[in-house]
Order: structure tokens, then sequence, then C-alpha cells
């Protein structure tokens, strides 16, 4: 069975720790197409090489991150193929087509191909191949049957439909990058050593032992540095020629001498507590931008390690000696350059643990705080250095693909190169029609934020060239106008027809156009929006006197004073005459920040109303809300309505009000909920009339059972709801959710069929309680408290805490069940962060934020490069972020 060969391949990717066992394609509902998602890019499959032969492949000839661009994923597949016929010793005859893993069109040869490979001698060693050797003495071969075809037929339909998977998760679990735990490993082994010598006194609380970790991993480091110097550094001046030792060791002096310093004064913070911590990192934030030269110039440093090595036996027996006097030979020299990397991206993750185990009423939150950003905005700026160096070779690889481009470019500087047209936005093929001949023509296209290029691939070698491409014509994007055209009928669309989606870029004095046509609707809209967004960074329309700049030294934005990232592009340039302002691309037109603190959240106005009366504070809100106290006809910002009570804003003042007495100043955004509170006015003054009681037996009303009203299935489009549940069912399914994980369902046990439950997970535990409904219809959890819906008692526990009616329970209603359970684990939400700073998206696989919005955290992986991933709460687009630019929302 067609079946049996990809579920064993799954299998063996798990055994050679490639595919974690959770992982989607090992489920018992898993497709093929489920795997081939997981292996498009190239990424896993080079991991697999170097978990069954470590070192057989360069971690620096193939991409990690391809980001979805379809050169680099082809590349990552060609380094596979080559790997798998120069290294495990496979013919070219038992290689699949790098086309037929990226774009689906033949599976089983692929399966062909990793069984092959799983059952070398090299792959023997790791673990036994697939599928599993036969028991039977015979078995005759078997044909291929209609089933199989089924199997992966469609497969490259699929492949079509949806995009590449962002396996960010599945690649932390196959790095071998050992460099975190070569630090780690110093610094525990010192940490031995030296355990009887401390500045500081034995820690007691949670904040003492973070201080204390700060510290001692901070004079660890300084000794690890004081190695290199020392064994490495000062032995070798006279083995190594002067210019290759300049380049391998660059900088690491330099840091030294900071780092002594740094780690002094950062003793005296902790030991003597007349300087505040994170006063200390603020301090020293502008010299550790050294460490973003130190990024650009490690891969150079590396490969003239690597040379000198290779030339000289002579310098490869020293340096081999060295590594053994300086740590008995565990770790090698190029091991020990990467530790200044992992170190400084280190501080902001220690500085956050320090501010959640201060507590908010500590002395020194503030500074703490301040040191955050500080190290938060220096870890951003050197990830996008290295992420910018990785981006450049990549430019690099496409130019020299394109073997005439150089002499076809428009008429620009002659040392002109396609790095001077920004950053790569999208690759991939589409058909062009060009106006000027009608001709309709499959061309590459490279779309770059300046300029889009219009290519011929042509194959020289599948395997050990690849493609390269002729070029053809160039679109200078500042030129030209993209128009959407109408999407293509339902027809064409159902019948699978490809090439009918089409969008136009037409130049602006209307000279000349192209039609543009893709795959299909989705892919089409892809581009548009890639287009769009390059057109957006080269003329950014809230400022036409700015220019995308490359700044040739660490330079801070005018506006919001925090690191211009990368090395080049890394900002806007204002033009106007004698301006020296800098800012990034969301800062533009802003006056500059005064302060140096996070700025408060500003409250979102949805609408304006009018006050019908006084109220002084009576009825008081209640669960600890000001009152915002106002005289009849005071016109009140809006700011929440959720329910009985909104909130408001009059003259700078926040606080909460009973709805009934305002009227809403015709502002269709604003939906005035159902009330729990009957407010009558007597005399011009509010007055409050009892809610109505709940129904008890005796009044003979059937309880909410949701199968007799009906609603069950309009409550399963709710993330919340999940039908028929016992209580026993309920405290498996959310015991290993993240606490504030709740559903709502109906009750299975005897004593409360039919009607409904809210369970969510609480302090570790799981809390059921029961959702009540009147003989009006009315829902509640508490008889204070009444709503006419379901969905509408959800919303409004989701922004008030449990406790006003159920003491033992201080908690919201945080995350949907089916929000964390369902999906896999890209699915779960780990919380939600809000917006401190706005930022613009440069590229598409990244979110845009205003200040203020909300993202449901989907993945940290991205942490230490100063990214995390999320779906924002208003448009639900998944993407990335940066975590310098918002704050993750407490438990409260």
């Amino acid at each position: 069975m067609a079946t049996d060969e990809w579920k064993h391949c799954a299998d063996w990717l798990v055994r050679c720790n490639i595919l974690p066992e959770e992982h989607r394609a090992t489920q018992a509902n898993a497709s093929a197409f489920d795997l081939a998602q997981a292996l498009r890019d190239g990424v896993l499959i080079c991991h697999l090489l170097n978990n069954l032969s470590p070192g057989s492949v360069d971690l620096k000839d193939f991409s990690q991150r391809p980001q979805l661009s379809q050169f680099l994923c082809l590349k990552n597949i060609r380094t596979f193929l080559q790997t798998c016929q120069t290294h495990f010793g496979l013919s070219p005859s038992d290689l699949f087509d790098p086309l037929d893993l990226f774009e689906v069109k033949d599976f089983r040869k692929v399966l062909n191909t990793l069984s092959k490979l799983s059952k070398t001698p090299i792959a023997r060693r790791k673990c036994s191949g697939f599928p599993p050797e036969q028991t039977t003495p015979h078995r005759p071969s078997r044909r291929y049957t209609d089933e199989d075809e089924d199997i992966y037929g469609n497969l490259p339909d699929l492949a079509l439909r949806h995009d590449l998977d962002d396996n960010e998760e599945i690649y932390d679990h196959v790095y071998q990058e050992d460099d975190d735990e070569i630090y780690e490993d110093l610094c525990r082994r010192r940490h031995r050593r030296e355990s009887s010598v401390s500045e500081l006194p034995p820690p007691v609380t949670k904040r003492d032992f973070c201080i204390k970790e700060l510290h001692d991993t901070e004079k660890n480091y300084v000794e690890a540095l004081r190695m290199i110097q020392t064994h490495f550094i000062k032995p070798l001046r006279d083995i190594i020629p002067p210019a290759d030792r300049d380049v391998i060791f660059a900088h690491i002096e330099k840091l030294l001498e900071i780092h002594k310093k740094f780690q002094l004064e950062l003793q005296e913070a902790c030991v003597m507590g007349n300087k505040k911590i994170g006063e200390v990192f603020v301090k020293y934030k502008k010299s550790l931008l050294l460490y973003g030269n130190y990024c650009s110039d490690m891969p150079k440093a590396q490969e003239k390690l690597e040379d000198v090595l290779k030339r000289s036996e002579n310098i490869r027996t020293q340096i081999e000696a060295c590594e053994k006097k300086a740590n008995e030979g565990k770790f090698k020299l190029r091991d020990l350059l990467h530790v200044p990397m992992q170190r400084v991206l280190k501080y902001h993750l220690l500085l956050r643990e320090l501010i959640k185990q201060s507590g908010k009423t500590a002395e020194d939150k503030d500074s703490l705080q301040e040191g955050l950003e500080a190290m938060m905005d220096l870890s951003l700026y050197v990830n996008e250095v290295k992420r910018d160096n990785e981006t450049l070779q990549l430019i690099s690889e496409i130019q020299a693909s394109i073997g005439d481009l150089q002499m076809y470019l428009p008429k620009t500087p002659a040392n002109t190169t396609l790095k001077d047209y920004g950053r790569l936005q999208k690759d991939g093929e589409l058909k062009v029609k060009n106006h000027t001949d009608n001709r309709v023509r499959i061309r590459y296209i490279f779309l770059f934020d300046k300029v889009m290029l219009m290519c011929k691939a042509r194959m020289v070698d599948r395997l050990f060239s690849g493609e390269s491409y002729s070029f053809k014509e160039a679109i200078i994007l500042a030129v030209y106008k993209v128009h959407d055209q109408q999407p293509a009928n339902r027809e064409t669309q159902r019948r699978g027809e490809k090439w009918t989606s089409s969008f136009i870029m037409a130049k602006k004095d209307g000279s000349n156009a192209f039609t543009f046509f893709a795959k299909t609707e989705d892919t089409r809209a892809k581009w548009i929006d890639a287009i769009k967004l390059a057109l957006e960074n080269a003329s950014p329309p809230q400022g036409i006197n700015y220019v995308m700049h490359t700044f040739d030294k660490p330079t801070e934005c005018s506006v919001c004073h925090k690191l211009l990232r990368g090395v080049f592009f890394q900002g806007y340039k204002c033009t106007d005459p004698g301006s020296d302002i800098a800012v990034h691309k969301e800062c533009i037109g802003k006056p500059p920040n005064t302060g140096s603190r996070v700025p408060p959240i500003p409250a979102r106005v949805i609408g304006q109303v009018r006050a019908l009366c006084n109220y002084n504070g009576t009825p008081s809100p209640g669960a600890g809300r000001p009152a915002l106290s106002f005289q009849k006809d005071d016109v009140i910002k809006l700011l929440n309505n959720d329910a009985q009570w909104w909130k408001g804003l009059l003259n700078g003042d926040e606080g909460w009000f009973p709805s009934q007495l305002v009227q809403e100043e015709n502002n269709p955004r604003i939906r005035r909920k159902p009330s729990y509170l009957d407010v009558k006015m007597k005399n011009g003054t509010p007055s409050i009339v009892s809610p109505p009681r709940p129904h008890s037996p005796a009044n003979n009303v059937p309880y909410v059972n949701v199968d007799s009203d009906g609603m069950s299935s309009q409550l399963n489009v709710y993330k919340w709801f999940v039908g028929p549940m016992d209580r026993d069912t309920a405290n498996r399914r959310l015991g290993n959710m993240p606490n504030g994980t709740f559903l709502i369902r109906v009750s299975e046990n005897p004593g409360r069929r039919g009607e409904l439950s809210l369970s969510i997970r609480y302090d570790n535990q799981v809390r059921h309680i029961r959702v009540e409904k009147n003989a009006e219809g009315l829902f509640y959890l508490a008889d204070t408290k009444f709503f006419s819906s379901l969905p509408e008692l959800v919303e409004f526990y989701q922004d008030n805490s449990l406790a006003d009616s159920f003491p033992g329970v201080d908690t919201v209603l945080k995350f949907p069940f089916k929000s964390q359970a369902g999906g896999g684990a890209n699915a779960r939400i780990l919380g939600y962060a809000e917006a401190v700073y706005d930022y613009a998206a440069t590229a598409t696989s990244q979110l845009s934020l205003c200040r203020g919005d909300k993202v449901a955290i989907l993945s940290k992986t991205g942490s230490d490069k100063g990214w995390w991933k999320g779906e924002h709460c208003v448009t639900g687009k998944n993407g990335y972020f940066p975590l310098a630019y918002v704050r993750e929302l407490d438990d409260d």
C-alpha cells in the first residue's frame, strides 16, 4: 500500500530525530501531503543528512530559513541531492528531480530516494531503514493500484493551493547549532570550580537567584573572553600571519576591555546597590553595538580559520595544542568564537526574568524596564545585522545566477549591484504578456523593493549547477502602478484551470504595460500584496520627502530613538535641505519622543456618547473599577461598551458608568449590549430596579438545553464551545493546557444532562462553573450579571475577572479551548501581547502593528532572534513581529 510508504518514511524521520513525535504527519488522520509539506523547502532533509553523518552538509551551503523563496528552496533540495550522491553513494538513477519535491510532482520518487538513503551503510549506523525488511522468504513485486495513484496523484494540485509551511518549530527540533550549549557548559564548568567564591550573599528569593545568575554568568563570560586572549591570541601571535590573525580574532580584545568594565559596574550594582542594574545596561548599550560588527565579521573569521587550518599543518598543530591547554580539547576554536554572540543575545532574557521575579512594586522596576528595552533593542539590531548579511549573500547568489544581468540594467552608476535595489520580496514563476507585442511567455520573476526582474530559466545541470537565468526585462517599480484584475470566474476555478488569475503592471505615463498570469487566485493575491509592499517600502506614502537609505554606522531613529536595523537600507532619510532626520518606516512624519520610558498604551476611542443625566458614581461599577462622573449633556469618548457597564474618557479621566445613562452620537460602530441592570430615571436621578430573579425548578421552566433550543449548530463556530462533554473528559482535555484556557460544554453528567457548564484551567487545576438561565431567558454565572446570549457572557468575562462572582477563581477567560487544541503546535496560543510602539512591516511575512493592537502569540521560537510569531487579533493575519515592540500581557 502507498499509505505504508509515506507512513514508514515519517516514522523513520521521527527515529532520526528530524520530525517531532507529535508532528501532524504522524497523527492518525494524517495524509501524505502533510509529510510532503514538511519537506518541500529542503531544510529538514539537509538536517537529516547531518544527523546521519555530522558535517556532511556545511550549514553555510544551505538556507536554514528559506523564507518561502523558491530560489532558496530549490538550492536546499539540490544541496541534499548532491550530498546523497557524493557522500552517501547514491547513484543518479536513485535521485528525484528537485521539482518532484518542491512542486510535489512525483512524491513516490522522493520516498524512493529517502528509502535508498535509509538503507545506505552510513544511515544504518543511525537507525534501521524503511520500509522494514520483509520477514517472508519471497514476495512478488507489487504493482501500484488505483488507490495508490489517488494518494499521490492529487499532491501537485494540493501544492498549488497551499503555501509552503512555516516549519519554525520543527527546525528548532533538529538544529545542530551547539553554540548555546558550549556557552552554558563553559559557565557551568567554571561555576562548579568557583562555587565557593562569590561576591554576592547566598540567594533567598527568586529575585536573588536571578541577580546571582546575571552576575555570575557575566563574570564567567569575561573569563571566557580572557581565555581566548590568553590561550589563543597571544600564543598564536607569531604563528598565524598578522592579516589572517586580525580577521580570525576581530573585535575579541576590544570586547574583553568593554566587558571587564561592564562586569565591575554590574557587580557593584548587584552587591552594593548604590547603582541600579538597569542603569548599567542603558549606559553600556552604545559600547555593545560593537557586536553588530562582530556579527558581520563572523563568517569571514570562520572562513579564514578554515583556510589557515587547511593551508598549514604547523598552524593546525599549534591551534590544537592551544585548544587542549585551554579546555582539555573539549571545544574547538571555531566553537569558542561563537560564544560572544550567545552572550549578547541573553541579556534581554535574563532581564525579563529578573523583572518578572521582582514584582510590580520593586523599587527599581522602572530602571530594570529601561535596561530591558535597551537590551531588546540591541538584540534586535544584532539579529537584523545577521539576517541582512544572509540576505546580501542571497542577493549575490541571485545576481551570479543571472549571467547577463549587468549589461542590461537600466542606466545606473557603474558599480551598481542588485543590493542597491533593496531586499528580495518574492520570487517564482509567472506567465507574462508584454503589451507591446501581446506575446505570452513564461518568466521567472525576482521582485525587489525597487525593481522587478523578468528572466528565463535555463537548466544547466539539475544537481550540480541548478538553474541559471537569462535576463529579459526589468521594471523599475517607481514608474509603474499595479492594477488588480477581476478574479477568475468560479467555473474556471472549479475546473482547476491554471494561469487564469491575472494582474497588470502599467507604466504611469501609459507608454507600456505587462499582464501577469498566476497559477491560482491565492498566488495572484500574494504577488499583488508583495508588489504593493515593495512600492510602499521604496516610496512610503506617509512621506514623499523620505527615501530608503543605507547608513554606514549604527544610527538611532530620530523619532523613537531605537536603533535602525540591519546593514543596508536600515531606514529612511529625509531629503529636505539641511535635514539629518533618520527614521524607521513606521516613524515617518511623527514628532520625536521626548520620554525615555515606554509610552502608555493610548485608549482606543470607539465612538462618542452624550449623557442623559448627572452621574456621580451611584450605583457603583463594582469589581474595583473607578466610576466616571459626568453632568447631563457632557460628551464622553467611549472606550469600551461591553454589556451593562461602559467605559469612557472625559476631561482626561477614565472610568465606568451604566450604559442606560447615555445616548449614542449616531456612531454605527457602537452596539448597545444587553444589560443586567434596569436603570430608571426618577426626578432626573438614576435608580436601579432589581434584576429578574433566576428560575427555580418550581418554576417548571425547562433549563437551557442547547439541543432543544436549536443553538448547538450556531455555537459550534465559537472556539470555546465543544458541545456534549462530561466533567472527566473536560478535566483530561484541559489538564495540559495553559492556565486561563476555557470551554463551555453541554454536560453529560446524569444530574445535569443537557445543561451548560463553563470549565476553566486556573492555578493548574480545572474548575467547573454552572451556566444558569433564568425564567426570562437570560444567561448568568452569578445572579448579579445577566446576558441575553452565551457569546455576550463569554465576551464580558474575557475582560472582567470571575473573582467578582467566584472569589476563588481570580482570572478572566483567556484562551478558547479550540485555539489551543486544534491544528497542531503552531495553532496553540501561548499568550497575548500588546503593541507599545507602531511597527510597519517590510516583508509579507511580518505583521504591521499600531500602538495598542493586541496579538495572540503563536510561537516564541524566535525569541533569541528578537521575533515572535502571532495572529493579529483584529485582522486575523499571521506573521512575525519584533518582541521589542510589544509587551506581553500579564496573567492579570
